[in-house]
């Protein structure tokens, strides 16, 4: 396979990081370009069609940007009520190109444990409290789930793993 020429409709290191694994992962060479894009979708999309209408927004908007770049990606995190109050984190990747294809998987979703929910009820900016989370407890589990819900990385990587396997052999599924 030839080497990939993406547009990352993000400048956030993190984000390319986690696409630089999942790229080494599948084996797919890339040459990556961020590019600073807007989701036009809110700072902390509440529902999973926000949060992949923000995905989709970053991937066009990374691809009309960068016009040496035949695909772009976009990422883009949520969290989505499942029952009464309790909502899900999860995350939405989506890939766009030159041809008018566009492909986007989700990730899994993983319940929030109370504090989060507590701060999302609040309408409060969760990457602002993150945090505080691995404050409460020393447990090894809270840690755990505290490193990812700040990092959101088994939520990235998974999303854009799935979109990758989906673009890339699109005519086997």
């Amino acid at each position: 396979m030839d080497k990939i020429k993406l547009a990352l409709g993000t400048l956030s290191s993190q984000k390319r990081e986690y696409l630089d694994e999942v790229l080494k992962d599948i084996g797919i060479e890339a040459d990556v370009l961020p590019v600073e894009v807007e989701s036009g979708v809110s700072d902390q999309p509440m529902t999973s069609d926000e949060a992949k209408q923000g995905s989709i927004n970053r991937a066009k908007g990374a691809l009309e940007k960068a016009s040496d770049y035949d695909r772009g990606l976009g990422i883009e995190i949520g969290y989505h009520p499942v029952e009464a109050d309790k909502y899900e984190i999860f995350c939405w990747a989506t890939i766009a190109d030159r041809e008018g294809l566009c492909i986007s998987q989700r990730s899994h979703g993983f319940m929030m444990p109370e504090f989060h929910q507590d701060k999302l009820r609040q309408g409060l900016d969760l990457g602002e409290h993150a945090r505080e989370y691995f404050k409460l407890d020393t447990d090894p589990v809270t840690q755990y789930v505290a490193e990812i819900i700040r990092g959101r990385k088994p939520f990235i990587t998974e999303a854009v793993k799935y979109a990758f396997i989906f673009y890339m052999k699109k005519g086997e599924f």
